[in-house]
């Protein structure tokens, strides 16, 4: 989850996000909000990750460190943790 991408293929089941807030592409799952459990460990189901008003997983972090280049730590959509998103934010 969280790993660089062109598309759908090299995530292995996951989608490809390609946008101002994925640069070089975010491996993610969709999920439901009301479940916690539709993520896998490490990550966080966060509102509109897979574009507006589709909740996706995103990689969780406690910093920058845990990020990949590119990316930043912090709360997005009101989310419970940080999670790993491109500098524009969602």
């Amino acid at each position: 989850m969280g790993d660089a991408c062109t598309t759908n293929t090299e995530c292995l089941g996951q989608v490809c996000l390609n946008t101002d807030y994925a640069p070089g592409g975010y491996c993610s799952l969709s999920c439901k909000l009301d479940e916690p459990n539709t993520c896998p460990t490490g990550t966080l189901c966060v509102q509109s990750a897979l574009g507006k008003n589709s909740p996706g997983c995103m990689r969780t972090c406690r910093s920058a460190a845990d990020c990949r280049a590119g990316y930043v730590c912090r709360t997005e959509n009101d989310s419970a943790s940080q999670v790993c998103v491109g500098a524009t934010g969602l």
